[in-house]
């Protein structure tokens, strides 16, 4: 898009962040950014933006590791000038922590630099890519009483794409009880590859049945039942795959999403008390 841009792994630099952010820029973006003083953030002249792409549940619906993010985000999330939610269920819990400028940004999208459909033999009946965490684990083993399921242990971003070609099925499966919308949902679809994902917290993005298909939240039956259905029924399977990839590359890169955000940041609006 043209722009230049300054990245640092916050992290790494903690003892150097005051000298870095003071670098002259247009904007300050921080992905998640737990305990960065919220001093720092006021004190810089720039706008300043949180995108935050974890799920921290909704007014209704919350587990342990939600809440401990929250209280991180009660830290410092009212410093910054804007918040962006991946999920737009989460914005009234940040509005209940203070955030006044929340907006919703989906982190679901296409990088369309390596999520992208190639000319591969599909290897794999059914694929899913994941932490193994004690509720997938529990799904998983279920599936494999019936399916072979090709769990493969790569986090590179072209290995995972190819990995996509060559699945008939991608499974999306959530980390946790909590309905959520993974950034894996723009990775599938990126490639081009059939997703079955696991009923998403918003259903704004895409049709279900038309750019992917969902199964019901935990039911590994409805699971079960939709996979058999999807591996018989391949003209399907793959037009409902193609014309997920296209409206998802059309609609939802990531060029998209950082338009958007740009769009929303006042740039001309001067910070009272920012040295």
């Amino acid at each position: 898009m043209n722009c230049t841009v300054i990245s640092t792994d916050f992290r790494q630099e903690r003892q150097n962040l005051h000298t870095l952010l003071q670098q002259q820029t247009d904007l300050i973006l921080v992905c998640k950014g737990e305990f960065i003083p919220p001093e720092l953030i006021k004190s810089l002249p720039y706008p300043t933006a949180l995108w935050y792409c974890e799920q921290i549940g909704s007014e209704n619906a919350v587990d342990y590791a939600a809440l401990l993010r929250r209280k991180e985000l009660e830290y410092n999330a009212t410093a910054f000038d804007y918040v962006f939610s991946h999920d737009k269920n989460n914005i009234p819990v940040y509005k209940s922590i203070g955030c006044k400028n929340v907006h919703w940004l989906p982190c679901t999208a296409v990088n369309t630099k390596i999520h992208k459909k190639l000319d591969m033999q599909k290897k794999y009946d059914i694929t899913f890519i994941g932490n193994q965490t004690p509720r997938r684990k529990s799904i998983l083993i279920a599936l494999e009483k019936y399916f072979n399921v090709f769990i493969p242990n790569t986090w590179d971003n072209k290995e995972l794409n190819e990995i996509f070609n060559e699945s008939k099925i991608v499974l999306n499966i959530h980390l946790s009880d909590l309905l959520n919308i993974e950034t894996r949902v723009g990775e599938v679809l990126g490639s081009g590859s059939f997703l079955l994902t696991e009923e998403l917290s918003c259903q704004d993005l895409f049709i279900d049945g038309e750019h992917l298909v969902q199964w019901r939240q935990g039911d590994v039956e409805d699971l079960t039942k939709k996979i058999q259905y999807y591996l018989i029924h391949e003209d399907e399977r793959e037009r409902i795959a193609e014309t997920g990839h296209d409206f998802a590359v059309e609609h939802h890169s990531f060029e998209k999403r950082l338009h958007q955000l740009l769009a929303t940041v006042n740039f001309n609006k001067n910070k009272p008390g920012a040295k």
